[in-house]
């Protein structure tokens, strides 16, 4: 199970509007137990509109670990003149009591998200506890189970994009890489430009590239040594066989020795696969450091 059993369900326990009269229960009172964010919204405001189904999305999707109160401004005028609101939508985040935290304006889904797990910190939403959990499964190599694991994420939140590109590296894992291709096909322009999708993407892109005999590769490399071709082909082989910085240190090797070898294909090819692995992984900081040293 993703979602405490035991943490309120329901919308009316998650999201609620309240008034002047039920403000200290909702808020104050409410956000000594969990996170609460106050949307001051009006009527006719567009941008209140945009926000509305984003932020109550999100809140679901966090499994009873933040709730939401919706507060029309113009009929409280008296909480928001207390609170300071200039403009709607004005977002708040209480907690233990008082207002710790805010934001005006339509924010998008991937700031939003930004907002709502800062103001959970140490607390950890059920949702970012399966993410670890999976990606763990993932790479100890029990895609199957990372794959179950991520579904079971995307039933509470469909827009995750840590977790539809779980989905995505799963099915590349299990040998599967049109499935792969099929999901991210499939994904809007926005969720493509998220890092966590394009990185998996990346990873579709340069699945299969690697199928090939390492042994018959490596006499290749013992006979030439400036056969780059077949340092090439060892690259992706070692890199399809997951060892991520032996077939990227193949690629520097035709970058130091001939920047120019297919239309400087070597150095290219590391960037996707820097993209693929994602950019905050060790190996690709290590590498990336030894890649500028030898372009400048």
């Amino acid at each position: 199970m993703i979602v405490d059993p035991n943490a309120p369900q329901g919308a009316n326990d998650l999201i609620k509007d309240t008034t002047t009269a039920t403000f200290m229960e909702d808020v104050v009172e409410a956000s000594r137990d969990v996170p609460v964010l106050v949307d001051f919204w009006g009527p006719g405001c567009q941008p209140c509109e945009t926000l509305k189904p984003i932020l109550e999305s999100l809140v679901r999707s966090m499994g009873g670990a933040i709730k939401l109160v919706k507060v029309n401004a113009q009929e409280c005028q008296d909480i928001a003149m207390q609170l300071r609101v200039q403009s709607v939508p004005t977002v708040f985040c209480f907690k233990n009591g008082q207002p710790v935290d805010a934001f005006q304006g339509a924010l998008p889904e991937s700031e939003l998200r930004k907002f709502i797990n800062k103001q959970l910190g140490d607390e950890d939403s059920p949702i970012a506890r399966a993410l670890v959990q999976a990606k763990e499964l993932l790479d100890n190599g029990d895609a199957a189970n990372a794959q179950s694991l991520y579904m079971q994420i995307l039933e509470h939140d469909n827009s995750n994009p840590e977790a539809c590109a779980g989905v995505m590296r799963s099915h590349v894992a299990l040998g599967d890489v049109d499935g792969a291709k099929e999901i991210a096909d499939k994904l809007p322009a926005e969720l493509k430009s998220n890092e966590h999708i394009a990185s998996a993407i990346a990873m579709i892109e340069l699945a299969g590239q690697g199928d090939v005999d390492t042994a018959a590769l490596e006499a290749k490399l013992a006979a030439d040594p400036n056969d780059h071709q077949a340092r090439f082909d060892l690259a992706m082989a070692l890199y399809a066989g997951g060892k991520n910085e032996e077939g990227l240190l193949q690629l520097l090797e035709i970058v130091k020795k001939d920047r120019t070898w297919n239309e400087d294909g070597a150095r290219l090819q590391m960037l996707k696969i820097f993209e693929a692995i994602g950019l905050s992984d060790p190996v690709v900081i290590k590498v990336r450091k030894k890649l500028t040293t030898v372009l400048f």
